[in-house]
């Protein structure tokens, strides 16, 4: 469940609030952070209140979710996400925290190809409506609660690990740059539709056993150049791309995954390709970092 945490959520997350502005200046943006700022301290708010793990509170946790979710859908289904409106950034942060919640208690993590096309046909679903993807999210949280989340046998260890936080950020900055290139035109959403759908493929026994012996170095570096190499007309061709290589590096990240240091890396990450992306007016700045488009 930390992939459907991490690109249901918090990408989409980043994509809502990119597309209708935060304002660090109004109460409300805290009340929305709420879920982030926790994560350095579920594990240990967890393990000291031990009643937040029982069934109860999980199948509580997924409905509020859930309902968060669709009320989240409902209205930003017919107007616009007003982020100094502390009704909404309430509705936000109980779906984070709903999901962060069934996230750490789920024991393992579900595996195998059929993760990956969840999270690819609600990434797709944004086509419609980004809206949609957070009912996924809240749909997520509520199986896990109620124990229907298929959990995954654990996975055989890789024969490289890769950085939980560094490797995330890279992935962060990557991967929002059709995000920012196509906000308004929902292209944004096949695109990572076709990401999840290869960083499955990428998961199966067969290509892995291929894909495990090569070195961290040579995926590293493609996945790097993918921030400047950007053909925007190929835009499915650089997620194919994109995904084939957080494939091969999902599986070394350390297990059991820490949910806080790839999280906050992979947030890290989307921000600074914001941040650059929304200053391309500086000189020589966008030949740079939008080589290709």
């Amino acid at each position: 469940m930390t992939a459907t945490w991490l690109l249901l959520y918090i990408a989409c997350l980043v994509r809502l609030l990119t597309l209708y502005r935060l304002d660090l200046r109004q109460a409300s943006s805290f009340v929305l952070m709420v879920p982030i700022l926790l994560l350095p301290w579920m594990d240990r708010l967890c393990r000291q209140l031990p009643w937040l793990q029982s069934k109860g509170a999980l199948r509580v946790a997924g409905l509020v979710a859930l309902v968060s979710a669709l009320a989240l859908a409902r209205i930003l289904n017919l107007g616009y996400w007003e982020t100094h409106h502390l009704g909404l950034a309430v509705l936000a942060a109980l779906l984070g925290l709903g999901l962060s919640l069934v996230t750490h208690a789920f024991p393992r993590e579900s595996t195998g190809l059929g993760l990956w096309i969840w999270i690819a046909t609600w990434e797709y679903a944004g086509t419609w409506h980004p809206v949609l993807i957070p009912v996924g999210a809240g749909l997520s949280a509520l199986l896990g609660g109620f124990g229907l989340w298929p959990e995954g046998r654990p996975l055989v260890p890789a024969l490289h690990r890769v950085n939980p936080f560094w490797v995330p950020f890279l992935l962060g900055l990557v991967l929002p740059k059709p995000w920012f290139d196509y906000h308004l035109e929902g292209t944004w959403a096949s695109v990572m539709a076709a990401f999840a759908l290869t960083t499955g493929l990428a998961g199966l026994p067969r290509m892995r056993a291929y894909l495990d012996r090569i070195p961290n170095l040579w995926v590293l570096v493609p996945m790097a150049l993918a921030f400047v190499v950007y053909p925007s007309a190929w835009y499915l061709a650089w997620a194919m791309v994109v995904g084939l290589l957080w494939g091969i590096l999902w599986p070394r990240l350390p297990r059991p995954l820490s949910i806080a240091r790839l999280s906050l890396g992979f947030l890290l990450g989307a921000l600074v390709s914001f941040f650059l992306h929304s200053n391309l007016g500086i000189p020589y700045l966008r030949p740079l970092l939008w080589w290709g488009s």
